[in-house]
C-alpha cells in the first residue's frame, strides 16, 4: 500500500558530534550542526538553504542561494539569495551576497562582496561637495 502523504522538503543533517571531510551537494535544506571540512553545494532550486547552527563548524566553501549562520565558519561562502548571519556567528573568510542581514553580536573578519546586478544606471558617481563662500 503506497502512502498518500509526500515529502514537503528534503532534509540534509550533519547531527552534532558527525565530523564530515569531503565535498557534499545538497538539494533543498542542509542542517549543520557538526564539523564539515570541504565544499558544499546546492543543485535545488532558489529556495534552497544551508544552515550553520550554533556549535556547528565548517571549513571550506559554500555555494547556494540562502545561507544561514549562526556557528563558525571559515570559508568562502556564496549566497546568490541571501545571507542571514546570527548574533552567535564567527566568520573568516569571503562572503559574497546578494542580500545580507547581520545581527548584532555576529562577527565577520574578512571580506563583503555585493553581487546583485548593478545596472549603470543604479551607480552613481560621487561628486565633489561644492563649499559655500
Amino acid at each position: 500500500m503506497q502512502s498518500k502523504l509526500k515529502p514537503t522538503i528534503a532534509t540534509s543533517l550533519i547531527a552534532q558530534g558527525t565530523s564530515l571531510s569531503g565535498d557534499l551537494e545538497f538539494n533543498k535544506e542542509l542542517v549543520i550542526a557538526g564539523s564539515v571540512n570541504g565544499s558544499i553545494s546546492c543543485n535545488g532550486d532558489q529556495n534552497s538553504v544551508v544552515k550553520i547552527l550554533e556549535g556547528g563548524k565548517l571549513v571550506g566553501e559554500i555555494n547556494a542561494p540562502n545561507v544561514e549562520i549562526m556557528g563558525q565558519v571559515e570559508a568562502t561562502i556564496t549566497g546568490t539569495v541571501s545571507v542571514a548571519v546570527g548574533p552567535t556567528a564567527k566568520i573568516t573568510g569571503i562572503l559574497r551576497f546578494n542580500q545580507l542581514q547581520v545581527s548584532p553580536g555576529a562577527l565577520i573578519t574578512g571580506e563583503l562582496v555585493p553581487i546583485g546586478d548593478m545596472k549603470k544606471e543604479q551607480v552613481h558617481e560621487l561628486k565633489p561637495r561644492q563649499q559655500h563662500a
